[in-house]
């Protein structure tokens, strides 16, 4: 049985808040704070985003000559990231912390120490680290170096893990599957839906398939004008189809089972790539241009197919608590996607103008993480000792029945976005210790999110906390992703408004401490206020 912990819960605000503004008051506050602090950070450039540090130890020999022990530490200031902390849980950061420990804090000072820090030698280059060392090339050529070795080896044990777990979910979740496939089948033959009862009324099996077999067309067409292989982009574009309805139902489940922030998006469209990368270089198509984009191109419908199948599920969900029609429901989902498409591909050009994706200002490491794969894989520059490392720490992390994913995503991400989202779960340990020492013997699955989310009657008191919890951090979410938006905008329209080449490091630390002190007190505050009730 699915929880559907973000479909439940919005339901529960529509339920709770109407016809008052209580609730949705913190919502506001942190889409305010959140873009406050992105406009002065990124537009105004008053204060840095993120902080770096190089700590050298001294001159070490492990039999490739003498070279400096160096260590690496850094922390993206994002309110963002502090609430996806605080959404995921102690748990999951910690595991997404221990993968950048293993990544950061191990394996890269230890190729350093055999092969030594390479430095930057492309005007791109020594940009990026002069920005890394806020203006100080000692510094920043060695936290640069830092990035190329995490770049070139790394994340090729993230890669082998991520494999290795998005497979072993399609393994676990194989049962369901079967029976969604024989429920779409049993839907097909059956025509119309037989139940005349309004709220269990969905769109027509045969006209879905329809639909899906037609839509297959401009993929087909999108795959051929970007290699001119006729045969193979037919063969790939039934693929993607095959590949997106498995995706759709693993992060359909996985959404609703353990809410939307648990959705393994990566996981899935890492391993469907790197599949689709070996299918391809079976067809002998090694080195070719076309096919590395029809495999990157896959990997993008399997993507947004992932993410939109546990958005669409807790919809769905929220519209069942409230007696909403399915059919209208999958309606309006349809337009949505179809009207949100085009707005998509103005955001991210407008984006990658402004930030330029894969910089360090945006540095998309999923992005490169799938660039990657094809490259190795079609390039024959795969590191295959890394990404088979990768998958024997994930076999040995199922083996002890540890989430593989979660560390995956720490090895292959930048360390300076795991620390923030391991913040935010300290964050939200703080508050479930406060909660679970004055409500007495509760345990923390009792105060889960999705009991919260699901639950139809008077909110409690710790519930409440929660919940206000989780309306301020989707506002810090949400203001930040919002407010990057709109200074991309205003960047591309020839307005700028920096003040500082190289902000200064403090102003930046104490207000991002300050909000993470905020996110800490606000939930909390109930406490007090239901003292006084």
């Amino acid at each position: 049985v699915l929880t559907t912990t973000v479909g439940g819960g919005e339901a529960e605000t529509g339920k709770k808040t109407k016809g008052s503004g209580v609730s949705g008051i913190w919502l506001i506050v942190g889409v305010l704070v959140a873009g406050l602090f992105k406009f002065c950070q990124v537009g105004l450039q008053m204060f840095a985003g993120a902080i770096h540090g190089i700590a050298n130890i001294g001159k070490f020999d492990i039999g490739t000559g003498e070279k400096s022990g160096v260590f690496y530490g850094g922390v993206a200031t994002s309110p963002a990231l502090l609430g996806v902390g605080w959404i995921i849980g102690p748990k999951i950061a910690a595991f997404v912390f221990v993968g950048g420990l293993i990544g950061w804090v191990i394996l890269v000072p230890l190729i350093a120490l055999a092969t030594g820090l390479p430095t930057p030698t492309t005007p791109s280059e020594i940009t990026d680290a002069l920005a890394l060392g806020f203006g100080n090339a000692d510094i920043g050529y060695q936290i640069w170096g830092f990035f190329a070795i995490w770049g070139s080896y790394i994340r090729y044990i993230g890669v082998g893990a991520m494999v290795v777990g998005g497979l072993y979910t399609i393994f676990k979740l194989r049962s369901n599957l079967a029976s969604g496939i024989r429920e779409a089948v049993a839907g097909i033959k059956g025509g119309a839906m037989t139940t005349k009862k309004r709220t269990d009324t969905d769109l027509n099996f045969k006209f879905v398939f329809l639909m899906i077999g037609l839509l297959t067309i401009p993929v087909f067409l999108v795959y051929v004008w970007i290699s001119s292989l006729w045969v193979v982009s037919a063969i790939m574009a039934v693929f993607a189809i095959l590949f997106a309805f498995i995706a759709s139902a693993i992060a359909g489940y996985m959404a609703g089972l353990l809410g939307s922030s648990n959705n393994p998006i990566s996981g899935v469209t890492v391993s469907v790539l790197l599949i689709t990368s070996l299918i391809l270089l079976g067809f002998g198509l090694s080195g070719d241009i076309g096919a590395a984009g029809i495999a990157i191109l896959i990997a993008a419908v399997i993507c947004c197919a992932a993410a939109i199948s546990g958005d669409v599920l807790q919809s769905m969900t929220c519209g069942q608590m409230i007696g909403a029609t399915p059919r209208n429901q999958q309606i309006a989902e349809i337009i949505g996607v179809a009207a949100a498409a085009p707005i998509l591909a103005l955001v991210i050009q407008a984006l990658d103008k402004a930030y330029h994706i894969g910089s360090t200002n945006l540095p998309a490491p999923q992005a490169f993480l799938m660039q990657g794969i094809v490259q190795g894989v079609l390039g024959g520059e795969m590191v295959w000792p890394f990404v088979v490392a990768g998958a024997v720490l994930a076999f040995v992390l199922i083996l002890i029945n540890l989430p593989v994913l979660p560390v995956a995503i720490g090895i292959y991400l930048p360390f300076t976005l795991s620390t923030p989202i391991f913040a935010g779960g300290i964050v939200r340990a703080i508050t479930n210790r406060a909660i679970i020492k004055k409500y007495g013997s509760a345990e923390e699955e009792e105060i889960s999110d999705w009991d919260l989310a699901i639950k139809q009657t008077d909110v409690a008191p710790k519930e409440k906390i929660i919940r206000t919890g989780l309306l301020l951090t989707a506002g810090l979410i949400a203001g930040e992703a919002l407010m990057g938006v709109i200074v991309a905008f205003l960047i591309i329209g020839g307005l700028h408004f920096a003040i500082f080449d190289y902000p200064p490091i403090l102003p930046s630390v104490i207000i991002w401490v300050f909000i993470a002190a905020l996110l800490a007190y606000i939930p909390l505050r109930e406490i007090y206020a239901n003292d006084e009730k």
